[in-house]
């Protein structure tokens, strides 16, 4: 019990070491499942530890660098140590970044073993998390108000995220958000993170889920329209603000030929035959297709809400179609749309667009999520 407490105190001293005003919460970042080898190693050195007892198993120099394998029953690092634990902790001396497999991060990380592989957990303060973040999923040529904006909605993603994966918070990919590291971080970045550090979005008291994606094309979608849940603060508001010479595809075009999208199907194990013939059915108020079916020689297919744009791999779920057959023949597919992403939420080139005019982060969140606090 004695070793326990150690290490718990060793971790939560970590933790808590942070700079006056910053946000302390912690998020755990899932960086990498079913590995079976990691390098790590820290400037100023690396302590090595068994996550559950405390014990520690090797300190490294500052470079040096620390090769983990895992086995079915431990971990080793050849001639350093060879434990028979299911969790090792690796902390930085001086709380430096540490780099795994080449790469700086912040916080500390831990291995989770399962049978021969493990999954590679890396523990964050909230602000040092969304530092990464807004370098990665907006960039620091975004004006301040907008990258505050987005500091707030990524900060609420990850608040709200406890238990959507087994054993972390988040996943480093755009599956929850994107995470890079200390290489992804700038002046600009951290300016706007620390300036709305420990401040979060709330509805009715409550602290809320919040989404954002990249350019609606004129107005976002209620999420009904979309993932078929219901909220007061995620509904369809105008979206004037968007630059449309510059948002990514606020505007777009493709072709796909009745082979293609038969081939897509297939991918996804649904078989109808040769394509004859693909319909919106139905739009949503915004414009956005809500029911698209596809038919084929051997039987339709029908999806609903955001299954329209992903059945497909399209940019969004606003768009048009039109057959038409090409000079050798071949049916054809003539999709326009409008936007890049899910449309819920806030549009990231909106928000450029209202900073670019003088409106605020509170300003920016505040039309998109109607409804919702800051504080």
């Amino acid at each position: 019990m004695k070793k326990i407490l150690f290490v718990l105190c060793l971790v939560f001293g970590i933790m808590f070491a942070v700079e006056a005003g910053a946000d302390s919460s912690m998020v755990s970042v899932g960086m990498e499942s079913g590995a079976s080898y990691a390098r790590f190693s820290g400037e100023n050195g690396l302590d090595i530890y068994d996550a559950v007892y405390g014990n520690l198993l090797y300190h490294a120099a500052p470079g040096e660098n620390v090769d983990i394998y895992s086995y079915d029953g431990g971990f080793t690092s050849e001639g350093k140590f060879d434990a028979p634990i299911s969790m090792l902790s690796v902390i930085s001396v001086e709380l430096a970044p540490i780099s795994w497999n080449s790469e700086p991060y912040r916080g500390y990380f831990r291995l989770d073993r399962d049978g021969g592989t493990f999954t590679v957990v890396n523990f964050i303060h909230m602000d040092n998390y969304l530092y990464s973040v807004l370098g990665e999923e907006m960039g620091d040529y975004f004006p301040l108000e907008a990258l505050k904006a987005q500091a707030i909605c990524a900060k609420n993603f990850a608040l709200c995220a406890h238990g959507r994966h087994s054993g972390y918070d988040v996943c480093a990919t755009t599956h929850c958000q994107v995470y890079g590291g200390v290489n992804s971080e700038s002046p600009n970045i951290k300016a706007a993170v620390d300036a709305v550090s420990g401040q979060a979005a709330h509805y009715a008291g409550d602290l809320v889920q919040l989404y954002f994606f990249a350019t609606s094309g004129g107005a976002t979608e209620d999420v009904s329209n979309v993932w078929g849940s219901v909220s007061p603060y995620l509904v369809s508001v105008p979206d004037p603000y968007e630059p449309a010479d510059r948002a990514s595809r606020y505007t777009w075009s493709t072709v796909l030929t009745s082979w293609e999208i038969q081939s897509k199907l297939a991918d996804k194990g649904i078989y109808i035959g040769e394509i004859t013939n693909v319909t919106v059915d139905e739009v949503t108020p915004a414009g956005r297709a809500l029911t698209l079916t596809i038919t084929g020689t051997e039987g339709s297919h029908t999806v609903r809400r955001e299954s329209c744009r992903t059945i497909l791999g399209l940019s969004s779920q606003w768009f048009t179609v039109n057959p038409y057959y090409d000079e050798a023949g071949t049916l054809c597919f003539a999709i326009d749309g409008r936007g890049y992403g899910h449309g819920v939420g806030m549009s990231q080139w909106g928000a450029y667009g209202m900073a670019m005019q003088g409106f605020s982060y509170v300003d920016i969140l505040v039309h998109y999520f109607p409804g919702i606090s800051i504080y």
